[in-house]
């Protein structure tokens, strides 16, 4: 009977303790999710990687990336280059609320959204 009470507050103990762990995965993942519904359809395919998060999930960073077709110049287009240009959005949170969005790369998104906070969006 002793055994089975401290199993349970042993249980109550962990469970505590790393349900806090949780919300930096959840920031990155909303962030990841929030870059590809703003990411242009018109655009080459965006590849993306794992999202990094600060300070317990307050900033998050989605790199990514995606391929671009060059042809050579002043010569009549026989081999298209490729070039992969980088992609970046950064997010910042307050607990598992998005506060900021902001695309950092490449300079096109990077002007269409610019820092802002999401307070500024319901004003």
């Amino acid at each position: 009977m002793k055994h089975r009470t401290f199993y349970a507050v042993a249980a109550a103990a962990v469970l505590t303790c790393t349900a806090g762990c949780t919300t930096p995965y959840r920031n990155g993942q909303e962030c990841k999710a929030k870059m590809v519904e703003t990411y242009p359809a018109s655009k080459p395919k965006l590849s993306y990687e794992i999202p990094r998060v600060s300070y317990q999930g307050t900033r998050v960073v989605v790199e990514g990336s995606y391929i671009k077709q060059i042809p050579p110049v002043g010569v009549t287009p026989i081999k298209l280059t490729s070039v992969p240009i980088a992609a970046a959005v950064e997010c910042t949170f307050e607990g598992d609320q998005i506060k900021t969005f902001q695309w950092l790369t490449p300079a096109d998104l990077a002007e269409k959204y610019p820092l802002k906070s999401s307070t500024d969006a319901t004003e």
